[in-house]
C-alpha cells in the first residue's frame, strides 16, 4: 500500500501504518519529535511528551511511598503498586464457591480461577514435553530444566 500523497514515497505492507502516516500530510500529527533525529510525530503534546520521557529521558515513575522507589513504566502501575502493595487494596474477589478469596489486581484473579477450572494454558514446547501450567512463571522455570 502506498501513501496518497503527491510525491511522497512511503509505502507499507500494514493498513494502520499507511492511515498513521497519512495522518502527517492532513497536519493531524503537527507535534513532532526532534530529539536526535527521531522525527516521530504526534497529534498531542501531552503524547510527544509522554514519548520523549519514556524512549529519550528513561523517565519512570517512582514509588515514594515509606522510601519504596520502586519504578514503573507508567502513572497507572505505579498506582496499582501503590493500592495493592501499600494500602492493601484487594478488590477483585473470586466468585467461585466456598472460596472468596480476595486479590489487588484482576490478573492475579484470573491466575487464581485457573486452580478453580484446571485450565493450564502455558505448554512447553521443547521436543515433546508438552507439560503444561496454569501460570507463564511456572512454564518459564520449568524450561530452565531443558538448558542444563
Amino acid at each position: 500500500m502506498a501513501c496518497f500523497w503527491p510525491k511522497c514515497q512511503f509505502e507499507t505492507l500494514v493498513k494502520s501504518a499507511l492511515k498513521v502516516h497519512q495522518l502527517i500530510h492532513l497536519e493531524l500529527m503537527k507535534f513532532k519529535c526532534d530529539f536526535n533525529n527521531c522525527n516521530k510525530t504526534y497529534s498531542r503534546a501531552s503524547n510527544l511528551n509522554t514519548h520523549k520521557n519514556r524512549v529519550h529521558l528513561n523517565v519512570r515513575f517512582m514509588c515514594n511511598f515509606n522510601e519504596c522507589h520502586k519504578r514503573f513504566k507508567s502513572k497507572h502501575e505505579l498506582f496499582l503498586h501503590k493500592s495493592c502493595v501499600h494500602l492493601k487494596e484487594k478488590k477483585f474477589k473470586c466468585n467461585e464457591e466456598n472460596c472468596g478469596k480476595r486479590f489487588g489486581q484482576k490478573s492475579d484473579l484470573i491466575r487464581h480461577k485457573r486452580i478453580h477450572s484446571g485450565e493450564k494454558p502455558f505448554v512447553c514446547d521443547f521436543n515433546d514435553c508438552n507439560k503444561s501450567f496454569n501460570c507463564k512463571a511456572n512454564l518459564i522455570r520449568h524450561k530452565s530444566i531443558h538448558k542444563k
